[in-house]
């Protein structure tokens, strides 16, 4: 690539980092790099997963949505059946998870438990945090081959059955909401308050659905546990079976008792998972991978300007905790 360098962060190589040349490279400049070099972008990042853009004049939600048409790299999707508490801030643009700062967010892909789900996912540092915060990622590929034989085999033959609850009009969920992100009303979920509206996603996007009493809705779906990337045809680990099954490592022992607490009614808990034949997950297999995210978990703190692209099949990604402000926005495309 003529006018931009390409570097690596660690041994991993994982992510590519490009970086202009040129340090006082104007936007309309970057632009028409984006548009020259699309073709081997694309190529490398079919190659290893993730790249990070950074010195590249990227200082606000606009520029980033200019950058993401640049790439051209499909249309913008929304996050309609989504649970991670985000905001809107054009179409097409989201905060990224505005869990509280002490919850960690395991490493997954993006709607991995949805029949529709990106074939990318953007981030942008608007506001790096004072102290570690990063956006976690792995090679899912590495993921797939790390995991134990017979418990991959157990998650392939199997499958898995996703649940979740979410509320409608319920003052206590939406007082917990405003005071601790996490679990959203299902008119947020689906951004409609529309019932039939709601049926109708459902059924447009393979969801089963069942209303409750105190206009709770159950909804649920069946998945594999790996899937195959449709240009490489590389299998990889593509399920959030670890973060949809509560347990104390996964949460810490106070917010897995405070959830035990709140979801002691079934119909109001947030996530259940199951695999495909109603068959509890043993807690060990939930372990074993914990234990192999854990092992190849790469971290790299974020700089202003910073723009992570992943291939949403390839990589997972997830959120550190941290403290001070923090604002990185997201995009997801399909292709």
């Amino acid at each position: 690539m003529s006018g931009i360098s390409k570097t690596f962060l660690n041994s991993n190589h994982f992510p590519l980092v490009i970086e202009p040349v040129n340090k006082n490279i104007s936007l309309s400049a970057f632009h028409l790099l984006l548009k020259e070099e699309n073709r081997s972008i694309k190529q490398e990042l079919l190659k290893y997963g993730a790249i990070l853009f950074r010195n590249f004049p990227i200082d606000n939600a606009n520029d980033f949505l200019g950058v993401i048409k640049g790439l051209n790299i499909g249309k913008f999707c929304d996050y309609v059946g989504g649970d991670s508490p985000r905001t809107k801030i054009v179409e097409g643009i989201y905060t990224s998870t505005e869990a509280p700062p002490s919850v960690k967010i395991g490493l997954h892909n993006e709607l991995s438990y949805a029949q529709m789900y990106p074939s990318h996912i953007l981030f942008y540092c608007d506001i790096p945090p004072v102290t570690k915060g990063e956006t976690i990622i792995a090679d899912a590929r590495t993921i797939y081959q790390s995991i134990d034989d017979k418990v991959r085999q157990r998650f392939i033959d199997k499958q898995l059955l996703y649940f979740s609850h979410y509320y409608g009009k319920s003052p206590l969920m939406k007082f917990i909401y405003n005071h601790f992100k996490g679990h959203k009303s299902w008119m947020d979920v689906f951004e409609t308050s529309n019932k039939a509206e709601v049926e109708m996603r459902c059924k447009e996007n393979g969801i089963s659905w069942k209303w409750n009493h105190s206009d709770w809705i159950e909804i649920s779906q069946l998945r594999p546990a790996v899937i195959s990337h449709p240009k490489t045809g590389e299998t990889v680990w593509f399920n959030q079976a670890h973060l949809f099954k509560f347990t104390p490592r996964q949460l810490g022992w106070w917010h897995y008792l405070a959830a035990q607490l709140l979801y002691s009614r079934k119909y109001m808990r947030l996530h259940e998972m199951y695999f495909g034949d109603g068959t509890d997950i043993p807690q060990e297999d939930l372990y074993h991978i914990l234990d192999v995210l854990d092992a190849h978990t790469i971290y790299f703190p974020w700089q202003k300007g910073d723009l992570l692209l992943l291939d949403n099949i390839l990589s997972m990604h997830g959120r550190a905790t941290f403290t001070g402000k923090r604002r990185v926005l997201t995009s997801m495309t399909q292709e």
